[in-house]
């Protein structure tokens, strides 16, 4: 009997329990669905009545939280009537999700987009970037400022990666390459194509120093680049029947000398044709050729007589001096050393070449000598 009834009592409390969280699980309810609220800048009174969206039997407490879009520059009040008022700053888009709250349960809404549009006295400051183009060209190691007008923080992108700047300022020093930077502010944004071309080129220092090395020098005899005979005659000298015209040295005309070298000549043969004409039609050549001819002829046997001569007292020139000691030199030497060594070394000596050559032909004729050359290729200076 006890033991039936403590497990009646146990059903009924476990009825009551249950009940009593199925309660509390539906004490809050959301029906429907919140629009899109459309503000301006400035105070927006009853924006939006969430008691028309949420159903309880207790009391409720209205609260909120971001969005997906944020809620920067909103501030948002929620009596417990559940009249809301919204004051906006800045123009732009942002989203918020309404929560109600009866101490036992806690719903939320859709997320609500707000959308914030300038107030017929809200004076809202207009975004502006700089640099104001979409394509900018840098050399490797050149940098870039960039810039974003307004106190909001902003949002940096580098080749779509964000970076940790929020600053209104970014400069960027990038590698060779192309690159995209972008800025992005209470909605608004700004896409800038940069260019990097890289450079092998010297510093601009050395560049004119290497010019400067490279500059011709007038004056130094040498004919360098750049000069030539108008703006260094010095260096550049023009040869003979040569002149300087605009820097470049030119042939001198001389056709003028050379039609009057013609024409002498065409006169010079003109006379001699017609005064060869003339002798032979009066006959006062006759026999003045042959007289010419015997002329030379008789001269011709002059000078055979004369050179007759010459060479006779040449040969008793050379039979004068003493050849003996010449020829023992030769004789005794050539079996050992070249001929033509020893006949340098005679002629060295003072010998004269048809002294040497008499005196080889002495020891041909006698069959003594050797032509042959020995094992030593340089004489040993003696004198015959």
């Amino acid at each position: 009997m006890r033991r039936g009834l403590a497990c009646l009592v146990f059903l009924f409390l476990l009825f009551f329990y249950s009940a009593s969280i199925y309660a509390q699980q539906n004490t809050v309810t959301f029906n429907g669905t919140i629009p899109e609220l459309n503000i301006v800048t400035g105070m927006n009174r009853g924006v939006v009545d969430l008691s028309a969206y949420f159903n309880s039997s207790n009391s409720l407490t209205y609260k909120y939280k971001a969005g997906s879009n944020g809620i920067d520059g909103l501030i948002i009040e929620a009596n417990s009537n559940g009249v809301t008022n919204i004051e906006a700053s800045d123009l732009g888009t942002r989203s918020v999700i309404f929560i109600a709250d009866d101490d036992i349960d806690v719903v939320e809404s859709n997320e609500v987009r707000i959308v914030i549009t300038r107030g017929a006295g809200g004076a809202v400051e207009k975004i502006s970037f700089s640099p104001n183009t979409d394509s900018i060209s840098l050399e490797e190691g050149d940098g870039q400022a960039f810039a974003v007008s307004g106190n909001k923080s902003v949002e940096w992108y580098v080749d779509d990666v964000k970076i940790n700047n929020t600053e209104k300022t970014y400069n960027f020093d990038g590698d060779a390459g192309l690159h995209t930077v972008r800025a992005v502010v209470d909605g608004s944004e700004k896409n800038w194509n940069v260019s990097v071309l890289a450079t092998s080129a010297p510093p601009a220092a050395q560049q004119e120093a290497e010019a400067e090395e490279k500059s011709p020098v007038c004056g130094n005899d040498i004919r360098e680049a750049g000069e030539n005979c108008s703006n260094c005659p010095s260096d550049v000298k023009c040869s003979s029947n040569t002149e300087c015209i605009n820097g470049v040295c030119a042939p001198v005309k001389q056709q003028g000398r050379l039609i009057l070298w013609l024409v002498l000549l065409a006169a010079v043969i003109v006379f001699v044709v017609m005064g060869i004409i003339l002798i032979r039609k009066k006959g006062v050549g006759a026999g003045f050729f042959e007289r010419i001819k015997a002329l030379f002829k008789g001269k011709k046997k002059e000078l055979t007589g004369v050179t007759g001569r010459i060479e006779e007292e040449r040969i008793e020139k050379i039979d004068e001096v003493d050849l003996n000691p010449l020829v023992i030199y030769f004789r005794d030497n050539l079996g050992k050393y070249e001929k033509e060594a020893l006949i340098n070394q005679t002629l060295q000596q003072g010998w004269t070449r048809e002294q040497i050559d008499t005196a080889l032909s002495r020891i041909e004729g006698l069959g003594g000598g050797n032509d042959e050359a020995g094992n030593d290729k340089n004489p040993v200076e003696k004198k015959p």
